[in-house]
């Protein structure tokens, strides 16, 4: 089954319920406004210290206030839209899937595995904006301060992506074979054999170390490269022409959220896996699809 198949129970997901959706990401985009502000308003702050201006904390102050009460609304709204969607999404793929004839012990894996398209929009997708808007700001902000630095960021994705390309297609084949593990539980545990029982959970731990693994060497090389990164980056700041402390700290501060976006790839590359197997598994149904 082609990934586009297999993510169309995500688009069903987004169009029934894409307004809700959609508040909680614009709330999560403003957000993403106050965390990208937070370097360059801390630098002022620091600039106008020096010299013995408060003024310049008025901005900071500003920021973490509105950020506080945007982040307070977006949460207590998300739990309320979300729980909300999973009841109904549930219920559609038990269903469902019960009127086409598949086993119960699929059906109670798959009502199970749906949980995660969920998830994915509640948590996933917003960390996906994160590391958007935190990769395209923080970049544009050091190009702002200077292109050499901004420049060292974007040739260190070249590695980057080639690693998570191929750790892609791994957590693919990992995820898969962990779900065809989930998908027989109930099967298992039905028969109360002892030895069927213990050869289950072993072979869901086997795979699940198999995939924390791939994930931590992934994320272990990405890591590497960004600690390259923060003393290139830390070199080349304290050599520029008139440049202030508070300059120097908002540098330093925009190279090391890129560094932070740039380590949550690996987990969202294992996720965008994990979905597509599930996707492969009941986007045939006509999950949501009215």
């Amino acid at each position: 089954m082609t990934a586009q198949a297999s993510l169309t129970p995500l688009r069903n997901l987004f169009r029934v319920h894409g307004g809700k959706i959609s508040l909680t990401y614009g709330l999560t985009l403003l957000e993403n406004v106050f965390e990208l502000l937070y370097p360059f308003v801390t630098g002022i702050a620091i600039n106008g210290l020096v010299k013995g201006n408060y003024i310049g904390l008025l901005p900071l102050a500003l920021t973490w206030i509105v950020h506080t009460l945007s982040e307070s609304s977006r949460q207590m709204y998300d739990t309320r839209t979300f729980s909300g969607i999973y009841s109904k999404l549930a219920s559609r793929v038990v269903l469902e899937q019960t009127r086409l004839g598949v086993p119960t012990s699929q059906i109670i894996a798959r009502s199970a595995l749906s949980r995660e398209f969920v998830d994915f929009f509640e948590q996933d997708m917003p960390l996906t904006i994160n590391a958007a808007i935190g990769f395209v700001g923080t970049v544009g902000m050091l190009f702002w301060y200077d292109s050499q630095i901004g420049a060292y960021c974007l040739m260190i994705l070249i590695p980057v992506i080639i690693m998570n390309r191929r750790y892609g297609r791994l957590s693919l084949r990992l995820n898969q074979r962990l779900n065809d593990q989930l998908e027989r539980e109930v099967d298992v545990l039905s028969s109360s054999k002892t030895d069927e029982v213990q050869q289950h959970y072993r072979l869901l731990k086997h795979w699940q170390v198999k995939l924390s693994d791939a994930e931590a060497k992934n994320w272990g090389l990405t890591t590497l490269l960004m600690g390259g990164l923060v003393v290139l980056v830390l070199i080349r700041a304290v050599t520029l022409p008139n440049v202030e402390a508070g300059d120097i700290y908002t540098i330093v501060t925009y190279t090391m959220s890129f560094t932070y976006t740039m380590d949550e790839v690996p987990f969202l590359v294992q996720q965008v896996g994990r979905l597509k197997d599930i996707g492969d598994r009941i986007s045939s149904q006509g999950i949501l699809e009215n």
